[in-house]
């Protein structure tokens, strides 16, 4: 099929212009009160009744006249007759006259005649009578008639989106059904690539995260989705399905086939049943945006990558849904926060994916097409196509992600399972990144993370491991010339490292490695760095180069960014063995050929070392508690904890 080229890309402006030109028209309903959360009011809620309509006591005690109280105190406490007593919900009728008193609970309507309430641990009963030690002022613990809510009061306007507190208000009026503005937004994703989330995962096939991104997004914005599943690249089915959707909604949104591929179809279609407005918006991400009209409902064709149609969705639907529903409906959320590192543009407008820590903003784009993009950031920046350098320390603003919980401390380097035991226990919230020993160092350098997690082969004196340890020592005083004026390091504990094996495999050590198809760990991780001292150093025995005893090993010169990777590569059969931890092993049921131990150490910028969050990060670490709930092959040692100040 014919590719067909771009049309010229529109500047973000004008995309803003067309898209806030679309007419969008909700559907006014009544809904039960009990289903809308969420949902957009309607009209204005006026009530019909006072709140509370009667005056009622707020506290448990006694309904009195004030001045019958004003002459008392604790020795000489005055003497009322109880004719009574009123509980919550009664309709019994007393009237208090001079030198008379009725008990009344929390929420009891107040007797004629009462103008106030004493508490009841200034009072004592007996025989008939009250003694009260403690006056109190006309009005004290009463809540008067419309104190709250006034009858004929405004207490939402249209547009208001309904959550919890506002479902109270509605509830205390006594609105049973209440008028809600129902805006039918259509979602359908495209591409022979993807499958639903839970069918089983076929070679060359991803899920489909679009669909359920956009859903929630949808629904944030206080509008109603619609989900008509994954289209494969057929011109006659997606046909069709675009047909039912724009019978039934007021908005359609699309994801994948908007590109000019041979086998993008999405802007042809709408070319020929319907108006193209634009094709491709200068934007990064996001270029590839379709924006049309099919018998007046307007479509909007977003990138697939997930990450581009989530930030396109943020940047242009999102607002177009809220002005369509009215001013105050799901009020896009900004925050200020200031560069943790220094950025490069590339010439056009970019929206920038970015995780916030504690108020610094640090980069969280990994491509496009990377989920973890979404997962690693609360929001994103715009960054203006003339701007093409932003240095660390400059302010800038935030456009969160709906609601965000923001991490408390940003790691980086080397992953580890023992990671996530130290976040359940501190009852912290932590941002990893797993960026291998290496990237653990450099983002210390960059002042990005707060702490970094780096493999160091345990201390050996009679070993070459000794060597590699002054290679560590090495690149933290290399991170301090790097502009930092000190690093901690602090002492870990243990891990052991080894061969990733099938259970049946016949490798018991390294040495049974040549011939077989080996899947090795990246350059720049600490666990690769061990390898390579090991295999030196059998070697060196066994009288032979280096060289010649990894040229022997299939895949040695490969490169697996996770371990995760690493056993899917064996379990699949696409190499014989792995390089891992033996947690790894055993979660993933297969045998453990241990060859060396390694420490995990934490490096940690001195000038965090005394904020609360890492203070916690440390006692959680020195615990007796996280000793016992480290998994197999992780262990403290006597050093555990111990800070180092190079």
């Amino acid at each position: 099929m014919k590719r067909k080229e771009f049309r010229e890309l529109i500047p973000v402006e004008e995309a803003r212009r067309i898209i806030n030109n679309l007419q969008v028209r909700p559907e006014k309903e009544n809904s039960a009160l009990e289903n809308v959360y969420g949902k957009i009011l309607a009209e204005e809620i006026v009530t019909e009744i006072n709140v509370p309509p009667f005056p009622r006591a707020t506290m448990d005690g006694y309904a009195v006249r004030a001045e019958d109280t004003y002459a008392c105190s604790e020795k000489e406490p005055v003497k009322l007759k109880l004719l009574g007593n009123i509980p919550a919900g009664s309709d019994a009728s007393f009237k208090v006259s001079a030198g008379e008193t009725v008990e009344i609970a929390t929420g009891a309507p107040i007797p004629e005649g009462a103008d106030a309430v004493v508490m009841v641990e200034y009072t004592l009963e007996e025989n008939g009578t009250v003694l009260i030690s403690t006056p109190v002022n006309g009005g004290e613990n009463i809540m008067k008639t419309g104190s709250d809510i006034r009858k004929g009061e405004r207490v939402l306007r249209r547009g208001r989106k309904l959550g919890t507190r506002e479902i109270g208000v509605l509830a205390s009026i006594g609105k049973k059904e209440v008028p809600v503005l129902r805006l039918p937004v259509g979602i359908i994703s495209t591409g022979n690539e993807l499958v639903n989330p839970g069918e089983k995962l076929a070679s060359g096939k991803v899920y489909d995260a679009n669909s359920y991104t956009l859903y929630a997004g949808v629904r944030e914005c206080g509008s109603f989705p619609l989900h008509y599943g994954v289209l494969k690249d057929d011109e006659i089915v997606t046909r069709k399905v675009l047909e039912t959707a724009v019978s039934d909604c007021a908005l359609i949104l699309t994801s994948g086939s908007t590109s000019s591929g041979a086998g993008d179809i999405m802007y042809r279609i709408i070319d020929e049943v319907g108006e193209t407005l634009a094709h491709g918006v200068n934007i990064k991400p996001g270029k590839p945006i379709v924006i049309g009209i099919i018998k007046g409902v307007p479509i909007i064709g977003l990138p697939g990558n997930p990450t581009s149609a989530l930030m396109i969705f943020n940047e242009f639907v999102a607002p177009l849904l809220r002005k369509s529903l009215g001013a105050e409906a799901g009020i896009q959320k900004k925050e200020a926060g200031i560069l943790g590192r220094t950025l490069r543009s590339e010439g056009r407008q970019q929206l920038l994916p970015v995780g916030l820590v504690r108020g610094r903003v640090y980069p969280a784009d990994r491509g496009s097409g990377a989920i973890t993009s979404l997962s690693k950031a609360d929001g994103f920046i715009e960054i203006p196509p003339e701007t093409e350098y932003m240095e660390a320390g400059t302010p800038v603003e935030v456009t969160l992600f709906g609601e965000v919980e923001k991490p408390d401390l940003l790691i980086a380097g080397g992953f580890c399972p023992g990671i996530d035991v130290l976040e359940n226990l501190s009852r912290l919230r932590f941002r990893t990144l797993y960026t291998g020993s290496s990237g653990g160092f450099s983002a210390i350098a960059a002042g990005t993370a707060d702490i970094a997690g780096v493999n160091m082969p345990s201390k050996n004196p009679e070993s070459r491991e000794e060597g590699l340890q002054e290679e560590i020592r090495y690149n933290v005083l290399k991170i301090e010339n790097m502009g930092i004026s000190e690093v901690i390091l602090v002492k870990g504990y243990r891990r052991e490292i080894g061969l990733l094996v099938q259970q049946n495999s016949p490798v018991s050590g390294l040495e049974d490695l040549p011939g077989k198809k080996l899947v090795n760990r990246n350059r720049g991780s600490g666990t690769r760095a061990l390898l390579e001292l090991k295999i030196e150093q059998l070697a060196e025995k066994k009288g032979i180069s280096k060289k010649e005893f990894t040229d022997s090993i299939p895949g040695y010169d490969s490169g697996a960014k996770s371990e995760i990777a690493v056993c899917e590569a064996v379990l699949s059969g696409k190499a014989d063995a792995g390089v891992g931890l033996r947690t790894s092993a055993e979660r993933n049921g297969l045998k453990f050929v241990k060859f060396a131990e390694e420490e995990y150490d934490f490096l940690i910028r001195k000038e965090v070392l005394d904020i609360p969050e890492v203070q916690k990060f440390l006692q959680t670490l020195n615990s007796p508690e996280f000793a016992s709930k480290l998994p197999s092959g992780l262990q403290v040692y006597e050093r555990t904890g111990e800070i180092i100040s190079y």
